[in-house]
């Protein structure tokens, strides 16, 4: 693919700001739980009727935002690792490079070519 890049380091802080999005949906989670309608507010008619499909519908919530928040901290650890893959793989490869250039370089300068057939 012409035009490709994908700097390791732009990467591992994608990973790491990924990562962080947890504090998000912990913090939405806390202020879900902090904004929750205690039973006595719902009166009789509230409690008979509604009450139990809004508990359920709360626990569905937060048990949502606790799969987030391990989700995204999965993504988050799984970006930084690629990231420092990418690292390592181009270190690697300069210094391959590195190697092959310099070993070039020691034979280059020998003659010519010119051997005795």
């Amino acid at each position: 693919m012409p035009g490709y890049n994908a700097p390791a380091d732009a990467i591992m802080r994608c990973g790491g700001n990924v990562g962080g999005m947890n504090a998000d949906a912990k913090s939405i989670k806390d202020k879900a739980a902090g904004a929750e309608v205690p039973e006595v507010s719902w009166g009789l008619l509230g409690l008979a009727t509604t009450y139990n499909s809004y508990r359920e519908l709360l626990d569905k919530f937060k048990q949502h935002l606790d799969e987030m928040a391990e989700g995204l901290t999965k993504a988050g650890e799984d970006l930084t690792e690629c990231g420092k893959d990418y690292q390592a793989t181009d270190e690697s490869m300069a210094e391959m490079l590195g190697k092959i250039i310099g070993d070039t370089g020691k034979t280059a300068g020998g003659g010519g070519g010119g051997g005795s057939w």
